[in-house]
């Protein structure tokens, strides 16, 4: 039985054939409509009609961020100007200092700012009472 091979190469969309005569034969038949309509298309890219008429896009803001109110720092300098201004006074939980690191619009984890907090109690900055965990509260050492 006679055996045809038969490779196309639609910009490296690879189509290959292999099999005998009438297998071959029945799909070339098939995908010559979809070649003969790919020749007919403008070389590039195709744009639609819709997406021609649509407005260029907006540059969009980096992830998390409000217009105006980023600005670039790190968590534990945050916390430390937020001991400076007189935050810690008062007894704060981590969640407390979450909430203010966000809308004061400095996005920190929650494992960035335990660890901040637990280096700052331990330099002697602040003090924690409380137990371990959620009950936590960190307020400004009485020496500072």
């Amino acid at each position: 039985m006679d055996e045809a091979r038969v490779v196309i190469n639609i910009k490296e969309g690879v189509i290959e054939l292999e099999g005998p005569v009438d297998f071959v034969r029945h799909y070339l038949d098939t995908y010559q409509f979809a070649i003969k309509e790919l020749q007919g298309l403008p070389k590039g890219p195709v744009v639609s009609p819709q997406k021609a008429k649509a407005l260029p896009r907006e540059k969009k803001e980096a992830r998390g961020t409000k217009a105006g109110k980023r600005e670039r720092r790190s968590c534990a300098a945050a916390i430390r100007s937020y001991l400076e201004e007189g935050f810690f006074d008062e007894p704060r939980s981590t969640g407390e200092v979450k909430q203010h690191l966000s809308e004061m619009g400095v996005i920190c984890t929650d494992g960035a700012i335990t660890a901040s907090l637990r280096r700052m109690s331990m330099s002697g900055s602040l003090d924690t009472t409380g137990t371990a965990g959620r009950a936590l509260c960190y307020h400004r050492a009485k020496g500072s």
